[in-house]
């Protein structure tokens, strides 16, 4: 594990090993004129994922990563230097070079040459399916779920005198508006989901909670009783009567974190909730856990913690296969996510839809079945591929169907179903589906 030289920091914090400080500074050095000796070079190319003794490949990596797959987004702080937020782009691969691990909302001060860590958040999991990344074989030390809602960090920030929150993506004077950012004066907050965190926050006398923690930065979830999946937007001050706050770890100030049960005392001492009491207990063996995850509902997806490193402890996000779909079926009728639930072949799930839906589900299934028997009456794959092409279906998807068909009819079935149903609420699935099948059969003389 890489460990880093202490920072140039902020009076409060000890000792730290936020690799994207480390990486800034080093480059921050170099560009205010001071020369980098072979070990910097050799630093901060390695912090970056690409270990070199050349100075200006080591340059030309940092350009690659900072700005471009890692988001770097900066407000001039009134004649005090710059403050910038860091993120993993959510468009680039995943990948868990040092510096990238702490791609998550660091926040850094830069001024006068010197960088300094204002907030230094939970580090980025680990997630299963990227290349390299597999679960360990021993057992975690917990399992927590994830909640559908919206990170926000809360930090002291000396430039106000105050505490403040971030999202993992922007500060609090920041905010998209048609996709394009937005910057207003440092101290302003303009960020709906800060707005929305400060409006939660002080009926809680927060701030105040918070006089004892300074130097601490404290990852918090906002949650709304609604899914985040199925609100599709994001909360404002309005949503305030409908959020809460869940702590989810707090690291203190000389960089060492605190798991989620770990937080309990913390979340305690401020009057919110955490995670300590909704740990998965069972679940910290990586098998079941990826057992679990087949048919989780209840949560996207849930993260195993092992006590690697005091700073940077291994997470692995373990998601579940069918959460999103469930949530958009249940919270918002979509006709298109029961269609994939039903013909996943997961009998425990089918009966938690029947159990939130009632009837409907019956009615989607006998439909489904029907369908599936006018796919199969159907012999040629091209004859098929044209009718399905006559009854709606895009003809790229009808060209796969048509293919699977002989090999994997459940495949097929949900291919042709689940385009069907496209746009349509589970009520109206049933009726879409037999028209779909009543076409294939007459068209086809079957």
């Amino acid at each position: 594990m890489l460990r880093a030289h202490p920072p140039r920091c902020v009076d409060w914090v000890a000792r730290v090993a936020n690799y994207l400080w480390e990486a800034v500074s080093i480059y921050e050095k170099w560009a205010s004129g001071e020369d980098l000796g072979e070990d910097d070079v050799y630093r901060l190319s390695s912090l970056l994922g690409s270990p070199t003794r050349k100075l200006e490949a080591a340059l030309s990596r940092y350009r690659d990563v900072v700005g471009r797959l890692i988001e770097e987004r900066c407000s001039s702080a009134s004649g005090d230097g710059e403050v910038c937020i860091y993120t993993w782009a959510r468009w680039a691969f995943k990948r868990y070079f040092p510096a990238a691990l702490d791609a998550g909302g660091t926040v850094l001060w830069k001024k006068g040459g010197s960088v300094e860590v204002l907030s230094y958040p939970l580090h980025r999991a680990y997630d299963l399916g990227v290349r390299g990344v597999e679960l360990p074989s021993g057992k975690a030390a917990l399992a927590a779920p994830r909640l559908d809602g919206w990170q926000v960090n809360a930090y002291w920030d000396p430039i106000l005198g105050g505490w403040e929150f971030t999202t993992r993506y922007v500060l609090h004077n920041m905010r998209f508006t048609g996709g394009r950012l937005t910057v207003a004066v440092y101290g302003e907050r303009i960020n709906p989901v800060v707005q929305a965190a400060w409006k939660v926050a002080e009926p809680l006398g927060l701030e105040s909670s918070l006089k004892g923690f300074k130097g601490w930065t404290l990852t918090f979830m906002l949650v709304h009783r609604e899914p985040a999946t199925a609100l599709r937007r994001t909360p404002t001050p309005d949503d305030a009567d409908s959020l809460r706050l869940v702590l989810v770890a707090a690291r203190r100030p000389d960089g060492s974190i605190l798991d989620p049960r770990e937080s309990g005392g913390v979340a305690e001492k401020l009057g919110v909730e955490s995670l300590a009491g909704m740990l998965l207990e069972g679940l910290e063996d990586p098998g079941k856990a990826l057992e679990a995850a087949k048919t989780m509902v209840s949560y996207p997806s849930l993260f195993l913690w092992y006590p690697t490193d005091p700073e940077h402890p291994e997470i692995y996000e373990v998601k579940s296969q069918v959460y999103e779909d469930y949530v958009k079926a249940v919270k918002a009728g979509e006709a298109r996510s029961l269609v994939v639930l039903l013909t996943s072949g997961l009998g425990e799930v089918e009966e938690k839809l029947r159990s939130q839906l009632g009837g409907v589900v019956d009615e989607v299934k006998s439909a489904l079945e029907e369908l599936g028997d006018a796919l199969k009456s159907v012999g040629d794959p091209d004859e098929l591929r044209q009718l399905l092409i006559a009854a709606g279906v895009q003809a790229k998807l009808a060209s796969s169907a048509a293919k699977a068909l002989r090999e994997k009819p459940e495949r097929a079935l949900r291919i042709v179903a689940a385009s069907s149903v496209e746009g349509f609420k589970v009520e109206e699935a049933a009726e879409v589906l037999r028209g779909v099948a009543k076409a294939i059969r007459g068209s086809s003389g079957g």
